[in-house]
Parts: structure tokens; sequence; C-alpha cells
């Protein structure tokens, strides 16, 4: 069952990310704030999901 508080257009989860990851993608918010007042680590980790949601899959190798 997930976790996290739930409306009619969205469920929040908790996810660990690690430190690195973290402080590349605030630094990304940061720049990304001067053409957009709105910019913030939750709508920059939707578009990056939509986008990886949005690529051509590819066949992963079979292990043996």
């Amino acid at each position: 069952m997930p976790t996290g508080s739930k409306n009619k257009r969205s469920t929040t989860k908790g996810i660990r990310f690690p430190h690195e990851l973290i402080e590349e993608i605030n630094a990304s918010v940061a720049q990304e704030k001067a053409e957009d007042p709105d910019a913030n680590f939750s709508a920059w980790v939707l578009d990056a999901c939509n986008q990886k949601l949005a690529a051509p899959k590819r066949d992963k190798p079979v292990k043996p």
C-alpha cells in the first residue's frame, strides 16, 4: 500500500535521494529560477519523470 497523503489529483510518496543528487537538483533549480520564479524541486522532479516516461523505450539486455 502506498504511503503518504492523497487527494483527487496526486499522492505524496517518500523517496530517498543520494545527497549528491539533491545538491545537483537544487543547483539546477536555482539556475532555472532566473527564468522561471516558480521553479522548485518538486516541479523539477516531475519534469524529469515525465521526460523519462516519454523517452523511447530501449530493450534491456537479457541476463544469462
